[in-house]
């Protein structure tokens, strides 16, 4: 009982903020099953936007929400510039 107390207390004492930033870091261990017409497909989260704030609620990003973007040629510019810079 102890240990869902800490998670409470976690619950009840954090910001949107904090408990978003806290999704983004569990990310990896996240997925999503989502039907499709051929059978039921686990998606992981979006690897640049795995969560965000939309107003109050959480907002989680699948891989396949912005494929059509990424296979754009001004994301795939803006991306290499952007690793560019990291180094």
């Amino acid at each position: 009982m102890n240990k869902m107390k800490k998670v409470i207390d976690f619950y009840n004492e954090t910001t949107a903020e904090e408990k978003c930033y806290l999704l983004m870091l569990m990310s990896k261990d996240i997925m999503i099953p989502i039907r499709k017409e051929d059978g039921i497909h686990c998606l992981g989260l979006d690897e640049d936007a795995p969560v965000c704030l939309n107003g109050t609620a959480f907002q989680i990003n699948t891989e396949e929400l912005y494929e059509n973007v990424r296979d754009s040629k001004l994301y795939k510019k803006l991306k290499d510039e952007s690793d560019k810079n990291k180094r």
